[in-house]
């Protein structure tokens, strides 16, 4: 059963589709064998940041709704919209506890190590699985600074990530344990081991 996105992610994603479309005559499929060529597009829009700064929030959001649907189907997860404000969403594990916000991401890819003004893209788990998850991500191999921010980077690590938690809570005795929207409401602790 495949769950369709929240109407503004599924809105995003058709814009994503089409700029890519247009842009590089390819057709995305929601895989992550697709994610270079999205990391290829951004590489080519890169200047709009200071020849059309006006179009960066709707590139941003178009390509980290496209980026957070392909994450969503492999994690396997969901969003969270709790507002408009793309600075609110998230994009939620269903098997650990886990999220973090795609658009902040292709912010990131559109920015590099710059500054901007867009959602923050950072891994959120548990305060009790963080040093855990510290020394997991850090036991990594070292990437050169102009991969860290590509959507394929942050693809795989994130899928470290939650095979890394998911694992943990395996060994803890939640073995085949769903977290739900509802346990993400208080954002606090691990919703199981409470």
């Amino acid at each position: 059963m495949t769950i369709e996105p929240p109407e503004p992610v599924a809105e995003l994603v058709t814009v994503c589709l089409d700029y890519v479309r247009r842009a590089l005559g390819f057709e995305l499929d929601f895989t992550s064998d697709t994610l270079p060529v999205l990391d290829h597009y951004v590489s080519t829009v890169k200047e709009l940041r200071t020849e059309r700064p006006e179009l960066v929030p709707l590139v941003a959001r178009a390509t980290g709704a496209y980026f957070g649907e392909v994450v969503r189907a492999w994690i396997p997860g969901f969003w969270r919209i709790p507002s408009p404000n793309v600075v609110d969403w998230q994009l939620c594990s269903r098997v650990c506890f886990l999220h973090f916000n795609p658009i902040g991401a292709a912010y990131d890819a559109l920015y590099g190590e710059a500054e901007h003004d867009g959602p923050r893209s950072m891994l959120r788990c548990a305060p009790e699985d963080r040093e855990f998850l510290e020394r997991r991500l850090a036991a990594l191999p070292p990437l050169p600074a102009d991969q860290y921010h590509l959507f394929t980077t942050r693809f795989e690590v994130v899928e470290v990530a939650n095979e890394a938690l998911r694992a943990r809570l395996d060994e803890q005795g939640y073995e085949g344990s769903e977290i739900t929207e509802e346990d993400y409401a208080g954002e606090t602790a691990n919703p199981l081991l409470n």
